[in-house]
């Protein structure tokens, strides 16, 4: 394996899994080449604290190239080897996350683009800049959908070696979507679930405030898609079935600091 700089933008709700106990999510953008990187396994809430990074946070790790995962953009890592570096915040430095993150390469003019790419070059990470967001809907996920995970988690959790930290993982209840337009004419519309760890952690806060679902679609209608944001959809797609994409997450600086990203290239 060998040590790269990565900064990371992308980490989703935690996945129970039967190898690894859980695993979450996790993209960022390799420095080396500024392109899009998956890393896995990561057990995020099991990592020792000075391990546990950030989003937007420079990390320095030991990784190769997957090979139980064809997707180009998959890369195995040591989490033991991880190592914590600066973490550009958004404060100040929305313009310096741009440089890294929007780059050609790594943004699609549609959908249908990068579903094109997948069918082309197997690629299952990239950047979509919507033409307009059309409805958030948060829908009860079926009964017996949280029952098998409850009883999954329940089972994993319960074999933990008797050293290990037992950690609970709360089953999310509900599927956060987005529908939303391409810039592409031909585009009829798009209906795609929200993996975001930070959406997962938004509904636990809120789940018992009447006000939940209102919430929850003004974080996403008025702050991430606000006027004044020039938002990009993060899309990632799934292992087992790679022309479907999911939303990973969302980059969504002011409009003032795409402007002048230049600037700093």
């Amino acid at each position: 394996m060998a040590k790269k700089d990565i900064l990371i933008f992308v980490k989703t709700y935690p996945e129970i899994s039967r190898k690894y106990t859980e695993t979450v999510c996790t993209a960022g953008i390799l420095a080396e080449s500024r392109s899009l990187v998956r890393l896995y396994p990561i057990r995020f809430r099991y990592l020792e604290g000075n391990q546990q990074f950030r989003k937007y946070q420079w990390i320095r790790a030991a990784i190769h190239k997957s090979t139980a995962d064809s997707r180009p953009e998959s890369y195995t890592i040591d989490p033991d080897s991880i190592e914590l570096g600066e973490v550009i915040e958004p404060s100040k430095d929305w313009r310096r996350r741009c440089v890294w993150i929007l780059q050609k390469h790594n943004v699609y003019p549609s959908v249908k683009a990068l579903r094109d790419a997948q069918a082309d070059k197997k690629t299952s990470l990239g950047l979509v800049k919507p033409k307009m967001l059309k409805r958030v809907l948060i829908e009860p996920r079926k009964e017996y959908e949280v029952a098998e995970a409850t009883a999954k988690k329940d089972s994993i959790i319960s074999q933990i070696d008797m050293f290990e930290e037992k950690k609970d993982l709360y089953i999310l209840p509900i599927r956060i979507s987005i529908e939303f337009f391409c810039r592409d004419p031909a585009c009829g519309g798009h209906k795609m679930s929200i993996l975001d760890w930070e959406f997962g952690q938004l509904y636990r806060r809120l789940r018992y405030d009447r006000d939940f679902e209102t919430k929850i679609k003004d974080k996403i209608r008025k702050d991430i898609f606000g006027e004044n944001r020039d938002t990009y959809i993060i899309l990632g797609n799934m292992a087992n079935h790679q022309q479907v994409f999911c939303v990973l997450g969302f980059f969504y600086p002011p409009r003032h600091a795409t402007q002048q990203r230049a600037l700093f290239a």
